[in-house]
């Protein structure tokens, strides 16, 4: 029963609802009219009108409040026009229309099974269903789907299958469910098979046909191949395994195609059925060869016709020469084949099929002369040339030549004189000379009658009447075609050469007379073309053929893609080398007219052209090199003008309706058009549907009250008015509220408030349903102006549907839904008294009290007690509770905030006996539990473990684990100390697997433990955005094959991190938002279940929005640098002059840093300086004392030494599975990214997370737990460079292992004790252990300290890396051998001497920084570190180890006053540490300076200080002028003997001293002053012998490797190793490589070496017959690249029918060197996808596929190396039809119309593909496909 509210008097009666609607046929349908208070339903008259224009029998029922329907029940399908009135007035809103529709009569064409990756399609009619909305799901909306429109109602439904599965298609028909639904389509994945037909073209009867088969080693399909003959079909016979290949052979028995087709579970596999012709060369049949006579015809007959196809080859030669042959078709492969013989030998005919010779060829054709008879030869008897005297000969001449008569006829029928000369042998020669081309008659007689074959038939021909076309140039590659006419030459050969016939040739005849000659050149190099007409070059041959690359020649830049009208375009055209050949440019518009451009020469390599389209339409550009169209020419630019894209239709718009507005971009041409709806800066979604000739019809529905913003952008320009404003407003200020609105109970009546808020309220009719569709009373009291009451009493449970509609519109959110229930149907049972901790059950049931929260609560006196609620069912729910007191527990229910009926309930708990007690206890102890990292997220693949506490329990654990396919999973289960079970697994299949935990055959738990294996390898980045400083960036994560697992992302910059944001996008995919705020490259940080995805870290470049744009800096050192290296960036000048420039750097402290500038090539800046100390630098950059964009910057200088890692074990060793805990101080190192990378045993890594303390960013702690024994080591890098001490090795064993520890197994000092410590508890035996040293054995003592612990001792007797091997019984324990570092800090030196004051205090200069090298050859390895402190504070220093066994110390003091300087050798003081020093001011010290003392003031020069030759006397200066009295003494020490050295007076306290070394090698040398030690000494002198192999350097690229074929260059430098023999030479695996050695003459080599075959060469230099340092040289040499080894096939570029269109094809690159794969296609524009993915089993073997989804025209074009590949490019033509492709090919068809082109490129390297959006210009689309823009 329905109440409503009457409606105001006065008001119009009108229609309620749309003036529009949908109705379903052969149901009752109902339009509501409201009338006036005073009206009734019998003033009402209505009429319905059926799609036939009859009347419809209706009834008008009368409703409550002044309401009536006009009730009808429609019989077809059509518009129905349902009008009425009151009297002479009609109702407002009429005529309504009804759309009357039947989803019964939509038609679905057969779903057919499909393949993975292949178009899927079917039709569906609803052209007899009516007018509705179509709603189109695959497998529930996860399967993409396109709708193209057909008209009539049909549409054509296409799909692309990804998995192979099972697919089900629902459709639905204005929300109705289509009649057959869902559909099912089987998709197999046929890419699993791949068959190979390509040596199956031709094949022979009677001989084994074989085909190969490769089949995935997964598969489980079935697989049948079968040949299908003519009339028979051959048996086909599969041998081999799907592992290694399946071979198919079959040998056909008669002539003609056979079809071969392979089928996986009944659906063909890419590349079948295919066509194969079998032929048969034995039934080619050939006549008898007569016996010939010389001047007569021979003829005979081959009949090829019940062979089959191919090539029939007749070849006829006589003495190895060709003879003229003529060849007659007869019909039905029959041909008659003649010759005219002119010399009496025999003439060989050979006649061959295929390739293959007929039965008895080749044949023999005897010729003779006739006995007797006077016999004519020569070839002036058949071809002449005019104008020129031809000779035949006239043999066998018995009498004299008088009886001879000649007479030659010519063309035009007079006679040419003959002249006969008696050669007096019995021959004679006749000489004539035709004037005319043309056929001559020689008429030949003796003694009155006819010689055989007279008249002779001479045609006469003149070469100079051949004309020539040909071409000045052509390009690599491209065909290039000569024309050559002959009408005027008369008849003859034509031969034609290239090159001398090295490149070949082909001729297609033009018309009479004329031919075209083609040929291919493969060089750019010039090209002769030779031609020949009867032997004789024509005139002008040789013709020259001038040859470019026009793949030498590139276009780039924008104005070659997409342009603005009325705007400059400019692209650039680059050359590979320079050339003088011109570049020539025409641009032609869409009207044909041409467009002016400019050239302009910007090096000898690159040109720049520029140019303004007037006009919006498609422009052609034509560029030519060297008057020669290059590749690509002409281009096809389509230029476009955003300001001619009208929109439309933007108004105001109200919340919850969807706004509509309209855009029109039908003139502004080709582009991408880009709409966003955003409001407060979020987007809304939208969606475009199509209205054709590019205008589109956008719409979305607001969600707030607020101002919306419409950007409307045209290839990326926003459209003139974009962004628009759009005013959202509440559809209506009146406020709906109350209870009504959502719940009520049954029991009291629900209220509804409607408040006007200051709006005029017109008529108000709320309808009320139940549940079971009745109307339920509504009572409406209050003022329309105040406040409105709605009051209705619900009388059943369940949703009531409340519809509140104003002046008969619907207020938003109406019908609004109350839930009624029923709070007294709550039923609760099973609550009974218990004990203490004895579990309490019970069941509440609210399945019949309708939708509400029930809520529950357990209390006692004392307090609250914890619940478990499982649901059992809807409305069902099982409670239960543990009491832990024995008083009495209450149950508080509530539904919907309403007690229910009995609560609280009282639950009466007393306590347990004495006995009961002792038993529970007992119990609990022992309760077996298990635990673990492998009972929860786990990678696949990777061992999985976790531990099973018996409890003291007897008995077996038994460990079960099943994976997502329910197969077992093998475990190993291991006993551990105590109680404890460790189970170790390793699971394979991504997705659920379940762990069962028995014990005595019973599972511990109720259910097992549920365990997600995931794929962290199989997580992939795609689509990575361009990314711009300070511009919103993102990337996408595919998740989809990487199972349910946790992701974690991290963004990085400069050792910062940078906020981001994961947004989910469906179908397994994540999108990651990041702001990038500077621009260095961002690091990227990816784990999923804890693992580093693959590839990660990695890095995002990030660009400035200002470089190439203004005058700014870029380069990573204005933002991170390191300490103590110089660093540098760019600043482009643009064009000012440098002396505008200024560039400040401040340092930390505001102390300044020096800037050197140098000017570079292209007028930009080079700034270079050096950060001293961490922390942060101002870099300030100038132009004209204005800041450039960007400036200041700040930039991080950070030093890797200084990072602190603390919390190592300090012996450097744990036990499985305990936590470590770890500190990353970074605060004395500065910002920089920081990793810690673990490897484990396995050869795993890991990297580990680190969290910031609350107290300093810069201070990090992580942890860790090592799951298995072993050695781990912990890499820890900041900045890219590891830290002191890094990697850290830490030993991890089992519980009851042996444990080493101590100092001595890490480090030790020689000659001292160092010492060890073993650790075996629980193990029974004894330790044994030896030291080896590198030259040494070193003696070790031990000793039992207690029972599980042992003391090590050893002395080392040298320095260098020991090696300490512990064994345990026998066996070497874990971690061992162990290689401690010995070590000697006695032997670090400092190198020269330190200045010094009178204390001995070493003198400092604050701001100076003070250099201090160290000789550390004898010290052992190690490093060297210092500690310096001043008067105040720790200042910071710096250790190079710039070269080896030397290192360097800097100090920069800061404050005047003594210094300590603590130095210290692997972590051992030096000898002379620590040193005193005094730090002084600059100023200070030129005010109190005093006179240097006399050894300081000693000055050394000469060569002999520094190097010496053995066997040469060396020689060196002492000047002792300034130094006042004293006396040098000088002395050389070597390591295997001293030099004595001589010193010589020169005068003025100058002496020469001179040295003779007879041993190569490193000295010191010392000169004393005074007896003390002249600043600088002691000196190192190196001694070489007069041929030093060591100081040779070998240089260049031909060492890091070469390619086959191509010279290799070595730079060579001998200068310093003396002087000896050079000697070169390169090995490959077999042959040896071709070497030049050049000698520049100056002690330097170049050596050029070509390797004669691929694979591993040694590089062998030697010097005076030793080899140099690092000879012999691997070197690499890979093949060249070699586009004609590709090898491309497969379906997808071949012609096809789009429906069953197999868009796949394969690039097969083995063998084709080193390169890059490009594949580009075009066709109609959207209608293609391409993907590249490389085959699992060879890297070199890619797969693609372009899945088209329109017919038209493909153009596929590959290429390698930059080269197209053999047939490159490939033209695809895709039908709709069989019938159309049919047509074809046969020759009768005409190609689809390819208007629109788009291109995608992919090169075949991973990452992310590149797409692009075009403008959709296809018809209006069906739900379910409409296109998102």
């Amino acid at each position: 029963m329905v109440v409503e509210q009457s409606v105001t008097p006065g008001k119009r009666p009108s229609v309620i609802g749309d003036g529009v609607r949908h109705i379903p046929a052969r149901r009752q349908a109902a339009v509501q009219l409201a009338l006036a208070s005073y009206q009734t339903v019998s003033d009402v008259k209505a009429t319905v009108l059926g799609p036939n224009k009859r009347t419809v029998p209706h009834n008008l029922v009368n409703l409550y409040n002044g309401t009536c329907e006009v009730e009808f029940t429609p019989t077809e399908v059509g518009a129905y026009v349902v009008d009425a009135a009151i009297g002479s007035m009609k109702v407002y809103g009429c005529p309504m229309i009804a759309k009357a529709y039947d989803a019964s009569l939509i038609r679905v064409s057969e779903v057919t099974s499909g393949r993975v990756g292949q178009v899927c399609q079917f039709r569906v009619d609803a052209g007899s269903a009516g007018e509705g909305q179509l709603e189109i799901s695959i497998n529930d909306g996860e399967v993409p789907n396109q709708v193209q429109v057909l008209g009539g109602g049909r549409c054509l439904v296409s799909f692309t299958p990804d998995h192979p599965r099972l697919h089900t298609i629902d459709i639905k028909f204005n929300g109705e469910t289509v009649p057959g639904c869902p559909f099912k389509c089987k998709i197999l994945d046929t890419s699993r098979v791949s068959v190979s037909l390509k040596s199956l073209e031709l094949i022979p009867v009677g001989e084994p046909a074989q085909f190969n088969i490769s089949v995935d080693s997964n598969s489980n399909a079935e697989l049948a191949v079968a040949v299908r003959g003519p009339t028979t079909d051959p048996p086909v016979r599969v041998t081999g395994n799907t592992q290694n290949g399946l071979v198919a052979e079959f040998t056909p028995s008669e002539v003609g195609p056979h079809t071969v087709t392979v089928e996986l579970n009944g659906i063909s596999v890419p590349g079948t059925p295919a066509v194969c012709k079998a032929y048969d060369s034995r039934k080619v049949v050939v006549s008898q060869v007569p016996r010939g006579i010389i001047g007569k015809q021979v003829q005979f007959t081959v009949d090829a016709g019940g062979c089959g196809e191919g090539n029939l080859e007749i070849t006829i030669s006589a003495r190895g020469r060709n003879v003229p042959t003529q060849v007659q078709p007869q019909g039905s492969a029959k041909f008659i084949v003649s010759f005219v013989p002119l010399e009496a030998v025999d003439h060989v005919v050979s006649i061959t099929f295929n390739k293959e010779p007929v039965p008895g060829s080749p044949f023999t054709c005897t010729i003779s002369n006739d006995p007797g008879r006077v016999t004519a030869t020569g070839r002036a008897l058949t071809a002449a040339s005019i104008l020129r005297t031809s000779t035949f000969q006239l043999t066998n001449i018995s009498g004299s030549v008088d009886d001879i008569e000649v007479n030659i006829e010519g063309p035009n029928g007079l006679s040419i004189p003959a002249q006969l000369k008696d050669n007096t042998d019995g021959t004679c020669s006749v000489d004539f000379t035709p004037k005319i081309v043309g056929e001559h008659r020689i008429y030949i007689a003796h003694r009155g009658k006819s010689l055989p074959g007279s008249p002779f038939v001479c045609k006469a021909y003149d070469s100079a009447a051949i004309r020539v076309t040909h071409p000045p140039g052509g390009t690599v590659d491209k065909p290039v075609t000569i024309t050559v006419e002959t009408s005027q030459a008369g008849p003859g050969n034509l031969e034609v050469t290239v090159n001398g016939g090295q490149i070949p040739t082909s001729a297609q005849a033009q018309g009479l007379h004329t031919y075209a000659i083609s040929f291919l050149p493969k060089e750019a190099k010039v090209h002769e073309i030779e031609l020949k007409f009867n032997g004789e070059s024509v005139p002008g041959s040789p013709f020259i053929c001038k040859i470019l690359d026009s793949r030498q020649c590139t276009i780039s830049g924008d104005g070659i893609e997409k342009v603005a009208v009325g705007r400059q375009s400019t692209f650039f055209v680059d050359l590979l080398q320079g050339s003088e050949a011109p570049i020539e440019v025409d641009i032609v518009g869409p009207n044909r007219h041409s467009v002016s451009n400019t050239v302009q020469k910007l090096t000898d390599t690159k040109f720049m052209v520029e140019y303004v389209a007037q006009e919006v339409g498609d422009h052609n550009v034509t560029v030519k090199y060297s008057s020669i169209p290059i590749q690509g020419s002409p281009f096809l630019v389509k230029a476009y003008d955003s300001t001619r894209v009208k929109v439309t239709d933007v108004g105001p718009g109200f919340v919850g309706k969807p706004f509509f507005f309209t855009i029109d971009a039908g003139q502004a041409g080709a582009g991408n058009l880009e709409i966003i709806v955003s409001v407060n800066g979020k987007h809304l979604p939208n969606y475009v549907q199509s209205e054709g000739n590019a205008r589109f019809r956008v719409s979305f529905r607001p969600q707030e009250a607020a101002l919306h913003l419409l950007s409307v952008k045209f290839n990326g320009e926003p459209v003139q008015g974009s962004p628009f404003d759009c005013v959202i407003s509440e559809s209506s200020q009146i406020v709906v509220s109350g209870p009504a609105l959502k719940l009520s109970s049954i029991h009291q009546p629900a209220y509804l408030y409607i408040e006007p808020k200051a709006t005029e309220v017109g008529d108000v009719i709320i309808t009320v349903l139940s549940p079971s569709d009745q109307k339920v009373p509504v009572k409406i009291l209050g003022s329309k102006k105040e406040k409105l009451t709605a009051e209705f009493q619900p009388f059943e449970v369940g949703p009531h549907s409340v519809a509140v509609t104003l002046d008969h519109e619907a207020l938003p959110g109406s019908p609004f839904t109350c839930n009624v229930y029923d709070v007294k149907k709550v039923a609760v049972t099973g609550l009974d008294p218990t004990k203490v901790n004895v579990p309490v059950t019970f069941s509440v049931d609210a399945s019949q009290a309708g939708e509400g929260t029930l809520e529950l609560v357990i209390t006692t006196a004392k307090g609250s007690v914890k619940a478990d609620v499982k649901a059992v069912s809807r409305g069902l729910y099982d409670v239960t509770f543990v009491p832990v007191e024995p008083i009495p527990h209450f149950v508080n229910i509530t539904f919907n905030d309403e007690d229910v009926i009995g609560s609280p309930f009282q639950c009466e708990v007393s306590d347990h006996t004495p006995v009961e007690k002792k038993l529970i206890e007992k119990n609990e102890s022992t309760i077996i539990s298990a635990y673990g990292q492998g009972l929860k997220e786990v990678p696949r693949g990777l061992p999985a473990i976790f531990e099973v506490d018996k409890k003291g329990k007897e008995g077996e654990i038994d460990i079960r684990i099943k994976d997502a396919h329910g197969d077992l999973v093998p475990v190993k289960v291991s006993p551990r100390s105590g109680n404890i079970v460790r189970a170790e697994y390793r699971p394979d299949i991504v997705g659920i697997c379940e762990v069962y935990v028995l014990h005595n055959g019973k599972s511990i738990t109720s259910q097992p433990y549920q365990i997600e294996v995931t794929d962290p390898s199989a997580l992939r980045v795609i689509l990575v955005d361009d990314a711009v400083a300070g511009k919103e960036s993102s990337f996408t994560v595919d998740i989809s094959e990487s199972g349910k697992g946790t992701l974690s992302v991290g963004v990085s910059a400069g050792g910062k991190e940078v906020k981001h944001s994961v947004q989910g996008l469906g179908g397994g995919q994540l999108k990651v938002l990041f702001h990038p705020r500077i621009p260095v490259p961002h690091k990227v940080y990816l784990k999923y279940s804890g693992l580093s995805a693959a590839g990660c870290p990695f890095e995002i470049p990030v660009r400035s929005p200002w470089t190439g744009k203004d005058v700014t800096a870029h380069g990573l050192s204005l933002y991170q640098c390191r300490v103590g290296r110089p660093t540098s960036f760019i600043v482009e000048t643009k064009g000012n002059a440098s002396r505008l420039f200024d560039i400040v750097i401040t340092g930390p402290g505001e102390s300044a840093v020096p800037v050197r500038c140098y000017q570079q090539k292209d007028g930009n800046l080079l700034a270079e300086y050096t950060p001293i100390v961490p922390g942060n630098y101002k870099i300030e950059v100038l132009c004209d004392g204005r800041p450039v964009r960007g400036s200041p910057f700040s930039c991080d200088a950070f030093e890797p030494s200084l990072v602190t890692f603390s919390g190592w074990p300090k012996d450097g060793s744990a036990a499985v599975g305990e936590t470590l805990q770890f500190k990353i101080d970074r605060s004395k190192s500065w910002y920089a990214d920081t990793e810690i990378v673990v490897s484990d045993p396995i050869g795993k890594e890991v990297l580990l997370d680190f969290n910031e303390t609350e107290k300093d960013e810069l201070v990090s702690v992580t942890e860790y737990a090592p799951y298995i024994a072993g050695r781990y080591k912990f890499h820890i890098t900041h900045g890219g460079e590891e830290i002191k001490g890094s990697p850290f090795v830490l030993n991890v064993e089992e519980e009851g292992t042996v444990k080493v520890s101590g100092d001595g197994i890490q480090v030790a000092v020689f000659g001292k004790e160092a010492r060890f410590t073993i650790e075996a508890s629980g193990l029974s035996g004894e330790p044994s252990v030896t030291v080896d040293g590198p030259d040494s054995v070193s003696t070790c003592s031990v000793k039992q300290q207690d029972e599980k612990k042992f003391l090590v001792k050893y002395v080392p007797e040298e320095v260098g890396i020991f090696n300490v091997r512990v064994y345990w019984n026998g066996k070497e324990v874990i971690g061992s051998p162990f290689h401690p570092k010995v070590v000697d800090p006695s032997q670090v030196r400092v190198i020269g001497e330190l200045e010094t004051n009178a204390e001995g205090s070493v003198v400092l200069r604050t701001g100076e920084e003070v250099k201090v090298s160290f000789d550390t050859a004898d010290a052992g390895p190690g490093k060297l570190s210092a500690k310096v402190f001043g008067p105040t504070h720790e200042i910071h220093t710096t250790v190079e180890q710039s070269l080896p066994n030397r290192a360097k110390l800097r100090i920069l003091p800061q404050e005047e006053g003594p210094h300590k300087i603590s130095l210290f050798w692997q972590g051992f003081p030096i000898s002379i540490s620590p040193i005193n020093a005094l730090a002084i001011r600059v100023s200070e010290e030129l005010e109190e300076k005093t006179p240097s003392p006399e050894h300081v003031r000693v000055i050394l020069t000469g060569k002999g200080l520094a190097s010496a030759i053995c066997g040469e006397t060396s020689e060196f200066v002492i000047d002792g002028s300034l130094a006042g009295r004293g006396s040098p003494d000088a002395t050389m020490i070597g390591t295997k003997m001293d030099i004595p050295v001589n010193l010589i007076p020169l005068g003025n306290n100058k002496y020469r001293a001179t040295y003779t070394p007879e041993s190569s090698g490193i000295y010191l040398l010392n000169v004393m002053w005074g007896e003390r030690q002249v600043r600088g000494c002691p000196l190192k002198v190196k001694v070489i012998s007069v041929c030093e192999a060591s100081e040779v350097i070998v240089t260049g690229d031909g060492l890091k490797g070469a390619i086959l074929g191509q010279s290799a260059k070595v730079f060579i430098d001998t200068r310093k190793a003396g002087s000896g023999e050079l000697s070169a030479q390169c090995l490959g695996p077999k042959l040896p490589a071709l070497c030049d050695l050049n000698d520049h003459g100056d002690g330097t080599f170049t050596l050029f070496y070509t390797a004669q075959e691929s694979g591993k060469h040694s590089l062998i230099v030697k010097f005076g017959g030793e080899h140099v340092r690092g000879s012999p040289f691997p070197v690499k040499v890979v093949g060249v690249p070699d586009p004609s080894k590709v090898k491309v096939y497969g379906p997808g570029v071949e012609h096809g029918v789009l429906a069953l269109f197999q868009s796949r094809f394969i690039c097969d690159t083995r063998g084709a060197g080193i390169g890059q794969l490009t594949v580009k296609i075009r066709g109609p524009k959207g209608a293609f996808r391409v993907e590249m993915q490389r085959e699992a089993q060879s890297e070199r073997i890619i797969l693609c596929k372009y899945d088209p989804t329109e017919p038209g025209d493909y153009r596929i074009e590959v290429k390698w190396a930059g080269h197209h590949v053999n047939g490159s490019p490939f033209t695809v033509m895709v039908f709709d039809t069989q019938e159309e492709l049919t047509k074809f090919v046969q020759g009768s068809a005409v190609r689809p119309d390819p208007i629109h082109y788009g291109s995608i490129d992919y090169k075949a390297k991973y990452g992310a593909g590149h797409k692009k959006h075009h403008k959709h210009q296809g018809p209006p689309s069906w739900k379910g496909s409409n296109p998102r823009l």
